[in-house]
């Protein structure tokens, strides 16, 4: 899996991803093998699902480009959150977290990038941002504000649509500063709202780079490191999911605006 994950670009560093030393130094000597067991430790299983499981409403919209994308929306609160899944995963992997969501009041909603499971067109990781973009307008005029959390590659999309959109915070879980044609290095100086990030410290794809991205961003910021090596969504389905799923209510709950004081009558 870990070989599909950068296929597009041929080599970790090709997609702009600076493993550890070790890691470098494995791939050099056993590359095949050691593609496999990092494979083993990134991606912790999501158990296989079918559109018709995922539940909520299903919908879909168009990019500026005519491509048909598919979602699933959660819940009916005011406050949105967009769910922008991981390569080469789709939005299944948020499915259980937007349900948490929409138990605690809020809409969420998760779709698949062009040429994943549900939606139409062709896979295209350079359009990412593209079509998160297109998900954002979708959701906008049914809400108050929107949140965007996203992993890895969809990381890189909620960063790109947080630079020139206004949104209440992004979520960036494990993400690179370049990958499959996007690159964010310049972008996340132009967020304002808001920035969560969250890795893992031992994560070979892509090792420091969140961090990077941290230094650089100029928004109200924190990051949350947790062990292991697991990347993306894995996290969520790891021993530290609970954790994970907690931190990111957390972060929403904290940036919701005040509500209005009493008058005292």
């Amino acid at each position: 899996m870990l070989a599909s994950y950068y296929q597009q670009s041929g080599s970790l560093q090709a997609a702009g991803v600076t493993p550890a030393p070790s890691i470098r130094k494995k791939c050099g000597v056993i590359a095949a093998a050691a593609v496999l067991a990092l494979a083993a430790g990134c991606f912790a299983p999501n158990p296989p699902r079918k559109p018709q499981d995922l539940g909520g409403e299903h919908v879909s919209f168009t990019t500026s480009d005519g491509v048909l994308l598919r979602g699933h929306l959660y819940g009916s609160g005011s406050t949105g959150v967009i769910l922008a899944h991981m390569y080469p995963a789709d939005q299944s992997d948020w499915t259980d977290f937007a349900q948490v969501l929409a138990a605690h009041g809020y809409q969420a909603l998760t779709f698949d990038f062009r040429g994943f499971t549900e939606s139409e067109g062709t896979s295209g990781t350079e359009f990412a941002g593209d079509d998160l973009l297109a998900a954002y307008r979708f959701l906008r005029p049914r809400v108050s504000r929107i949140f965007i959390a996203g992993a890895s590659l969809g990381a890189e999309a909620a960063i790109l649509v947080a630079a020139r959109e206004p949104v209440a915070g992004i979520i960036c879980i494990s993400t690179p500063t370049s990958f499959g044609g996007l690159t964010v290095t310049d972008a996340i100086r132009h967020v304002r709202a808001p920035i969560l990030f969250v890795t893992s410290a031992d994560d070979p794809l892509v090792g420091e780079q969140p961090k990077i991205l941290f230094r650089l961003a100029q928004a109200p910021k924190s990051i949350e490191i947790y062990p292991g090596s697991a990347h993306g969504t894995s996290i969520l389905f790891g021993p530290h999911g609970p954790e994970l799923q907690a931190l990111m209510l957390r972060f929403l709950a904290a940036n919701q605006p005040a509500a209005p004081a009493s008058s005292g009558l």
